[in-house]
């Protein structure tokens, strides 16, 4: 489960951005990744607040989900954006 979570919370977005980018909606994909910023820095926010074992999971949301969704957002987006690119150019 450890190694699931983080896989999908990467692969999903990974995919989600490809989509947005090779449809011409590269706004939403910064809005995206804007959104899980802003839940990443209030679950270290939240967790830095509280001591011992309460803020590890603010943690391991912060960590585990929202870190890897904005790399696959940033991930996809380039593969999306290099696809469109490759895409006009052999047109």
């Amino acid at each position: 489960m450890v190694y699931l979570i983080p896989l999908l919370c990467f692969v999903l977005p990974l995919i989600v951005a490809v989509l947005l980018l090779r449809g011409g909606r590269g706004l939403v994909v910064a809005v995206l990744v804007l959104v899980l910023a802003v839940v990443m820095a209030w679950a270290i926010w939240k967790g830095r607040q509280l001591s011992g074992w309460e803020g590890l999971g603010y943690a391991i949301v912060a960590m585990l989900m929202c870190a890897p969704g904005i790399l696959g957002l940033l991930v996809g987006s380039g593969i999306g954006w290099w696809q469109t690119r490759r895409k006009a150019v052999q047109e």
